[in-house]
């Protein structure tokens, strides 16, 4: 089972901006982070050598915030 610290662990975006999306869009902590990376992969997309953080990222995105 992933963790909200492993979500933390593996996630690019600084703690300020998660705050920020939580607050923004009144989210928990955890789905904040999602939508957060979830923002910055779409600006600045992992180089494929990087899998284990690609597959990170994909298992903390719901499917929902994944469209």
């Amino acid at each position: 089972m992933i963790t909200l610290n492993d979500c933390k662990a593996f996630c690019d975006v600084d703690p300020a901006t998660v705050a920020r999306v939580a607050r923004r869009e009144q989210l928990p902590e955890i789905l904040a982070i999602a939508r957060a990376q979830s923002s910055l992969m779409k600006a600045r997309p992992l180089p494929a050598r990087h899998p284990i953080k690609l597959l990170a990222a994909a298992t903390c995105v719901p499917q929902r915030l994944a469209a």
